[in-house]
C-alpha cells in the first residue's frame, strides 16, 4: 500500500494555556473510468486542525478539500473514513481512533470529521489525521506534540 507522505505547512498560535495548529497534505490523484476513458481529477488536500494544551487535545478536525477551496472534496470518493492516529516521539503508533465508515459514493460534497471531545495522550509524539478511501490510505497529515 502506497502511503503518500506529505510535509505539513503548519501555522501555530500559542498562549500559555493552549496551542493550535493547522496543516495540509496532498491527497494522491484520483482517477476513474467512464465511457471507456480514464479521467484523473486534480489534486485535493487533507486539512487537519488540532487544539489543546500539552498532551491534552480539546478539538480535532480534518477535511478533504478541493484545490479551489470550495470544500467539495474534489470528486467522488467511495467507502471513506478519517482516522486519528497517535504515535510516540520514536514513531511507534500506540492508538488509532477509527472514524465512521461512509459506504456511499457522494459526488462533489464535503468530507470531514470533527471531534470536540477532550483526549489526553499517553505520550508526547505525533497526532495524525489519516484519510482512507476504497480501502487505501490516500493521505496522512501529522502534528508534533512536544513538551
Amino acid at each position: 500500500m502506497a502511503v503518500l507522505a506529505a510535509m505539513a505547512t503548519a501555522t501555530a498560535f500559542a498562549s500559555p494555556a493552549e496551542a493550535s495548529a493547522v496543516g495540509y497534505a496532498k491527497v494522491d490523484k484520483f482517477c476513474y473510468e467512464t465511457a471507456g476513458r480514464s479521467i484523473c481529477l486534480p489534486s485535493t488536500t487533507l486539512g487537519h486542525f488540532i487544539k489543546g494544551d500539552g498532551r491534552t487535545i480539546t478539538r480535532q478536525e480534518a477535511s478533504v478539500q478541493d484545490t479551489l477551496g470550495a470544500d467539495t472534496a474534489g470528486g467522488k470518493w467511495c467507502n471513506w473514513r478519517i482516522d486519528w492516529r497517535y504515535a510516540t516521539t520514536s514513531g511507534k503508533t500506540y492508538r488509532v481512533s477509527k472514524g465512521t465508515m461512509h459506504h456511499s459514493c457522494g459526488a462533489w460534497r464535503a468530507i470531514g470529521r470533527v471531534d470536540r471531545g477532550t483526549r489526553t495522550l499517553r505520550h508526547y509524539g505525533k497526532a495524525c489525521a489519516v484519510f482512507w478511501a476504497a480501502s487505501k490510505v490516500r493521505a496522512v497529515q501529522c502534528h508534533h506534540i512536544v513538551e
